[in-house]
Formats: structure tokens, C-alpha cells, sequence
């Protein structure tokens, strides 16, 4: 006998077993849904920070002194500034704006001395204090 079809009942065993495997594998798509959410926002913010960093390092590697730290503001010798705004999530270095991604922060300026100043900078995941220095360019 000569077939080109399946018959019902084999196309029925199919579309049982197939059932089975997705209720099986139901409960993990909410979990992967989850998982690509929390990296995509982890990505933006480690993105936002790697251009809050490339502005503060480029600002400070054409000056040579801190004049002075005033709330939340840097001031430097050659009219550029860096200031710390809106609980750290926004930063406005000479004019320019940059609001930071997500958790992603930056806060606490401490004076170290008329060429150095650190920072502390918040990932959402982690704090790290970061360290700069005026008149390098950390190339």
C-alpha cells in the first residue's frame, strides 16, 4: 500500500507529544523574558557610564589645576566645569548634558588635592570610587 499522508491518529500523537514539551517548557519563558530585560538595562547603563567617563576624562585632560569643588560642581583653571545634578543621575560638563541610564550614578565628589579628585560611581549593581586626575589623559 502506497501513503503520501499521515493519518489522523499519527498527526494526534504528534500534536499530543508537542503539547506535552511546551507545558513542560512554560514555566522558563517568563524567566529568559527577565533575564534579557535586566541585561539590555545593564548594557545601556554601563553604556551611559563609558561616555560619562570619555567626556570627564577628555574635560580634564585639557586642564591643568582645580580652582575649586562647590556643590557638586568642579570647577577648573581653563573655564571647564563638571557638575553633579540631579542625585547624580545627570551630569553637565561645560554645557553639555548627559543623563545617566538606569541605576547608573555618580556621587560624591571628595577634593583630594589642586590636581585629583575622586568620585564614587554606582552601576546599579556595583560602587566603585574612581580617582581622577587632571591634565592626563588615562590613554
Amino acid at each position: 500500500m502506497n501513503r503520501t499522508a499521515f493519518t489522523l491518529i499519527e498527526l494526534m500523537i504528534v500534536i499530543a507529544i508537542m503539547g506535552v514539551v511546551f507545558v513542560g517548557l512554560y514555566p522558563a519563558f517568563p524567566a529568559l523574558s527577565n533575564y534579557s530585560a535586566r541585561y539590555q538595562k545593564t548594557i545601556a547603563e554601563n553604556t551611559s557610564l563609558t561616555l560619562a567617563y570619555n567626556l570627564i576624562r577628555n574635560c580634564l585632560k585639557d586642564s591643568q589645576r582645580i580652582v575649586k569643588i562647590v556643590d557638586g560642581r568642579i570647577f577648573l583653571d581653563n573655564d571647564y566645569y563638571i557638575a553633579i545634578e540631579n542625585f547624580g543621575q545627570q551630569l553637565r560638563i561645560n554645557g553639555h548634558v548627559l543623563k545617566l541610564a538606569g541605576r547608573a550614578t555618580i556621587s560624591e565628589i571628595e577634593h583630594v588635592s589642586d590636581t585629583m579628585f575622586i568620585t564614587r560611581v554606582n552601576t546599579g549593581v556595583d560602587s566603585i570610587r574612581v580617582i581622577w586626575k587632571v591634565g592626563v589623559g588615562y590613554e
